[in-house]
């Protein structure tokens, strides 16, 4: 089985997604916790209709790339508490929470913020990653499965849940379904995963 990486390729790019988090970046849609991309170091903050929000969300960014995340933990508590009805901070809480392998406090923070925004892709599939890291295999199918019900072009979740099928759950036939329209959807080859579908197609007969 190939090696998985829990790096968090998601966490620079999701960081700073303030407002309606079923938006997403083509940074967003380029990267995967599971891939070896650097996709993160290059993401550049979103924007708000909040200005004061978008300030303190790209303060609480550059904490987190100076690695003070104690730090950045409390100041997005102060947000929770100050933005009650903004996903970003829930969701960027559960990213540091994944980045510090405690999946189950990033689960927590990542249900807050579908409780503000339930059609939110990128909570669900976060969630899905979360779920994922502790062996709950069944609800992150259905996470990722719910990102795509309210983003079905949203590339990480195609990714995510082939990885799921292909990995975890021994469903080749599937997985190569959601990697092939990963692939087709990204515009260019994606090396890495271009090898896992000929694995696939070898796999399945195809």
């Amino acid at each position: 089985m190939r090696s998985i990486k829990i790096q968090l390729a998601t966490l620079g790019l999701i960081l700073l997604t303030v407002g309606c988090s079923s938006m997403t970046t083509p940074q967003q849609q380029q990267s995967d916790e599971s891939n070896s991309s650097a996709v993160a170091a290059t993401t550049q903050p979103s924007v708000s209709k909040d200005p004061q929000l978008t300030k303190a969300l790209q303060s609480i960014h550059r904490l987190y790339k100076k690695n003070k995340l104690e730090q950045a933990k409390q100041e997005l508590q102060t947000l929770i508490k100050a933005y009650p009805k903004q996903t970003a901070p829930h969701i960027d809480l559960g990213i540091i929470q994944l980045d510090e392998q405690t999946p189950q406090a990033a689960e927590q923070s990542f249900n807050a913020a579908l409780a503000i925004d339930e059609e939110s892709s990128t909570a669900h599939n976060l969630l899905g990653v979360a779920l994922r890291m502790q062996g709950k295999f069944k609800q992150a199918e259905q996470a990722y499965q719910a990102a795509l019900s309210h983003q079905p072009d949203y590339l990480l979740a195609h990714r995510n849940l082939g990885i799921l099928y292909d990995l975890y759950l021994a469903k080749p036939k599937q997985a190569l379904q959601h990697y092939q329209q990963y692939q087709t959807m990204l515009g260019s080859k994606d090396k890495e995963l271009e090898n896992w579908i000929i694995d696939l197609q070898r796999r399945v007969g195809k």
